[in-house]
């Protein structure tokens, strides 16, 4: 995870209930933290931005449908332009190749728009 860690990609992580971690395959110390949560109890498992319930897959549909990343935040209030800057700019790097695989798997899933194949 060294390339992963080598920079911070959320300056300040909006805090949550501590039970809303619960059970969650990004811990606070992980550098995806504040960006992604993924928990089987929450959306399916489905990788969702930090915080919220809105899926990481959205963005990149709303994208593909024409939508500007602007109209995308207005929608999704929820969602930081620093968290899907973030998003975007990772989905076009190699930086998830250091991740756990089974964690890499899950959210390339997402981004590849796969993932109801990924996650049923």
């Amino acid at each position: 995870m060294a390339k992963l860690a080598e920079r911070s990609w959320i300056k300040k992580v909006t805090p949550v209930a501590p039970e809303n971690l619960v059970g969650d395959l990004i811990q606070a110390g992980h550098p995806l933290f504040g960006l992604v949560w993924i928990n089987r109890d929450r959306v399916s498992g489905t990788p969702c931005f930090y915080g919220t319930r809105v899926p990481i897959k959205t963005l990149f549909d709303s994208l593909a449908a024409g939508q500007t990343l602007e109209q995308f935040l207005d929608d999704f209030e929820g969602v930081s332009r620093e968290q899907a800057e973030a998003i975007l700019e990772l989905a076009g790097s190699h930086l998830l190749d250091d991740l756990p695989k089974n964690l890499r798997l899950n959210v390339l899933c997402t981004l590849s728009r796969k993932a109801e194949m990924c996650f049923n």
